[in-house]
């Protein structure tokens, strides 16, 4: 389906392309289309039959037509979308960058070197992701060139495990990218609280920010966020091992816009010490400070009561989704689901996996004080019984 060209303004422009691409078949020649008609024939087509046209279109006089006719276009290479995937293979960012196409989205892999590339030719670029770029040759020289040639970049994911990104390279994008509002470092280790100092003294209005698994990050970091960062929306500390209650409390006091927070893990055991430091102080903090939080994760904090499970029922009555599996857990209880089902209403997702206490009228209780809830996992809960679920059943069966 066609859409609509905020730079053109044609009535019934399907009737138009449809007529046009009738002419083109016959007698008018292609020197004769509009920008404007071309654009929309672009548009039309997809970009499948625009590569096919390349060729054909530069041969002709329409030369100079076609090529400001794609310049008006706002491209997304999208990893989801079959043509750019096999085109990803076939030279395609040079072809984007020698057409001088205004590409506003990136969300594919890419080399060092591609990213240097991309960070040359392509300085409309809004959102960058490249996430799965070949095992981590990403180092603080690309970032650097996107630091300096995108500058209106506002989102960027370089999320890695083999990262090769330091502090540098995160000081070079706050002096260059001021203005970013989405960031995704996850699982980038280099990365120390030196970074997120620079992230915190330089980007005011970061909103959204994934840094799980960097586990140099410390408390000093997210509290240098917390008070540098206060329109902070989204924050992943999934799995940040060195964070504590001090750091969930500065994110409390100096964060109040927060949304969505995960500060779960997954069960890593070293020597049987449980890892997770977070405990009811730091959820209690996170009560009293976010109201408007509407995701939680705390899988795997081991050190949460039902005591904490009540302060967020009663502090954050917009709570939507909230994930509480832990292995093993005996410390939350019916009470803490009877909490939940009284405080908050908007409950859709909920996740209680693995919790050896809880027994069918928990499920009951839930079910029947949250109606918008649609997907809850009792896995292992070894406690519920046939009649818990079917409840979970038929909720599980809304999504």
């Amino acid at each position: 389906m066609m859409t609509t060209n905020p730079l053109v303004s044609l009535p019934d422009e399907h009737q138009v392309i449809r007529s046009m691409g009738a002419k083109i078949t016959t007698t008018n020649p292609l020197v004769s289309l509009t920008v404007e008609i071309f654009s929309y024939i672009i548009e039309y087509l997809g970009w499948g039959d625009v590569g096919r046209l390349d060729t054909a279109f530069l041969n002709r006089d329409t030369r100079n037509c076609y090529l400001f006719a794609l310049q008006l276009r706002k491209v997304k290479v999208e990893r989801r979308n079959e043509f750019w995937e096999r085109a990803r293979y076939s030279g395609i960012l040079t072809w984007l960058i020698r057409r001088n196409i205004r590409v506003i989205s990136w969300d594919l892999g890419v080399d060092n070197a591609e990213l240097i590339s991309i960070a040359n030719g392509l300085p409309q670029l809004q959102s960058l992701n490249i996430t799965d770029s070949y095992f981590g040759n990403i180092t603080d020289e690309g970032i650097r060139a996107v630091a300096t040639g995108c500058t209106q970049l506002q989102s960027l994911n370089i999320s890695n495990y083999y990262s090769k990104i330091t502090d540098e390279g995160i000081r070079a994008l706050v002096n260059g990218l001021p203005q970013l509002q989405s960031l995704n470092i996850g699982r980038c280790n280099k990365i120390t609280n030196e970074g997120l100092r620079a992230l915190a003294s330089g980007c005011p209005k970061l909103q959204s920010l994934d840094i799980s698994e960097c586990n140099k990050i410390t408390d000093e970091g997210i509290l240098a966020l917390a008070s540098g960062c206060p329109q902070l929306q989204c924050l992943n500390i999934n799995n940040c091992r060195n964070i504590t209650d001090e750091g969930i409390i500065a994110l409390a006091s100096g964060c109040p816009q927060l949304q969505s927070l995960d500060i779960g893990s997954i069960n890593f055991v070293d020597q049987f010490v449980k890892l997770n430091k977070i405990t009811d102080k730091g959820i209690l903090a996170l009560a009293s400070g976010c109201p408007q939080l509407q995701s939680l994760n705390i899988t795997d904090c081991r050190n949460i009561t039902d005591e904490g499970i009540r302060a967020l029922a009663n502090g954050c009555p917009q709570l939507q989704s909230f994930g509480i599996s832990c292995s093993d857990r005996d410390n939350i209880t019916d009470e803490g689901l009877r909490s939940l089902a009284s405080g908050c209403p908007h409950l859709q997702s909920l996740d209680i996996s693995h919790n050896g206490i809880i027994t069918d009228e928990g499920i009951r209780v839930v079910a029947n004080g949250c109606p918008h809830l649609q997907s809850l996992n009792i896995y292992n809960c070894n406690k519920i019984t046939d009649e818990g679920e079917e409840i979970s059943k038929r909720i599980n069966s809304r999504r």
